[in-house]
């Protein structure tokens, strides 16, 4: 099947990703921006659905239209609009979407990461580890506490004062050097971009779990990543295997052609959802349990460890006192 690629923004940092794994299928691709533009044989780049107006969406229904939900890591809503398209992809994995109607895919690399050449021997790296980013948010602190005794490592912190800028080139050079890039969840989620920015630049990501809540495997099936429910945890096993750089370097391979083959099914996996009949029967998009009071916040609090949970509620109660109401989670 061959779509019209809709965009409503330029800007979306799964651009490159979107592309590579639509690219096929895209007979044109067109930035609207302005939530006007409605074609028949589309398929719809779009977030925060619950922003806009319920017509623009409604004009879709009965067309051969597809939808691609970006940017809802907080499950924040807009899913009444799902019915107005044949299917819809999304991006961020959750319980709540039938999976007959909804193809829910990985958050993927950020534009401008391109595929690593040949390097060095994985166990020759300069680092062991590295991590670019907010250290003071979510599971972080305990991440870099964890692993900072583990040397040669790069660790560069942007959540202090005068923090300095590093380019997406410096980045991207970096995670190449890197054997094992250790991939603390987000702002709220644990996925992030950087599982998918490692094994693109050829490093280990390190994932975490949480007891009874395996999201990267319910993802992406089963998978040869290193996954922990704590970081400490994950300190002992970087340590253990770095005394066997046959295994290092064995576990690197596993991971690169993994990877490779699964990019190679996801896409195909788009194509047959797309060619497969949809409709009523095969159920809702949604599950009803989604609109129960308290749902979207007992999905989140599952992605947190109790020490990232206590600073959600420390940063949520300052909120208040700052701002005198409680910020929308969905708030750009």
């Amino acid at each position: 099947m061959k779509l019209t690629l809709i965009w409503q923004s330029s800007s979306y940092e799964e651009r490159d990703w979107i592309k590579e794994l639509l690219g096929s299928i895209a007979v044109e691709q067109i930035v609207d921006g302005k939530h006007q533009l409605v074609m028949d044989d589309s398929l719809l780049i779009d977030s925060y659905l619950y922003r806009q107006p319920r017509e623009y969406y409604e004009s879709f229904r009965g067309k051969n239209a597809w939808l691609l939900h970006m940017s809802d890591e907080t499950y924040e809503g807009g899913y009444e609009y799902y019915d107005c398209f044949r299917g819809v992809f999304r991006i961020y994995w959750s319980s709540f979407f039938n999976p007959r109607r909804v193809m829910q895919i990985p958050l993927g690399y950020t534009a401008g990461i391109t595929p690593a050449p040949i390097l060095p021997p994985h166990a020759e790296r300069p680092y062991v580890w590295s991590f670019i980013g907010a250290t003071g948010k979510s599971s972080r602190p305990e991440m870099t506490k964890a692993l900072s005794p583990i040397v040669p490592n790069f660790l560069h912190t942007t959540d202090v004062p005068n923090a300095v800028n590093i380019g997406k080139p410096q980045y991207q050079e970096i995670l190449r050097n890197s054997a094992f890039a250790p991939s603390a969840m987000g702002n709220v989620n644990l996925e992030c971009y950087r599982p998918y920015e490692a094994l693109e630049c050829r490093s280990i990501p390190i994932l975490e779990k949480r007891v009874g809540f395996d999201y990267f495997k319910h993802l992406l099936g089963e998978h040869p990543m290193p996954t922990f429910l704590t970081w400490n945890e994950a300190a002992r096993f970087i340590e253990n295997i770095r005394k066997n750089p046959v295994e290092q370097e064995a576990l690197l391979t596993r991971c690169m052609e993994w990877w490779a083959a699964y990019k190679g099914s996801l896409k195909t996996q788009i194509q047959q959802f797309l060619e497969q009949p949809h409709g009523a029967e095969l159920g809702t998009m949604v599950s009803p349990l989604r609109s129960i009071p308290g749902m979207q916040a007992f999905e989140l609090l599952r992605h947190h460890s109790m020490p990232a949970f206590a600073r959600r509620v420390n940063r949520q109660v300052s909120r208040i006192v700052k701002e005198g109401q409680l910020r929308k989670t969905g708030r750009s």
